[in-house]
């Protein structure tokens, strides 16, 4: 069986307690779970929002490639259309 890798979230929990700890030192995060539970949440908000961007930025290069395309192909068209 190969080692996986563990979810997302889980992650996510073992690094805000981390550094929870590490900011304020051991079993802090215990004693305080709200704050375990906003650095979980803004990890996955950040998270998203990079799978996101990349996403579009992956989408806006192909709808670059795209129009380069439809330029060059209407460009060739262009003496069957009007001549010349």
């Amino acid at each position: 069986m190969t080692h996986q890798n563990p979810p997302t979230a889980a992650r996510h929990l073992r690094a805000a307690v981390a550094a929870i700890e590490a900011e304020f030192g051991a079993d802090y995060a215990a004693k305080h779970p709200e704050l375990v539970a906003a650095l979980v949440q803004s990890a996955t908000i950040e998270a998203a929002v990079a799978t996101g961007y990349g996403a579009h930025q992956e989408a806006l290069g192909q709808a670059q490639n795209l129009t380069s395309q439809i330029c060059e192909t209407l460009l060739r068209l262009k003496p069957k259309f009007f001549g010349g």
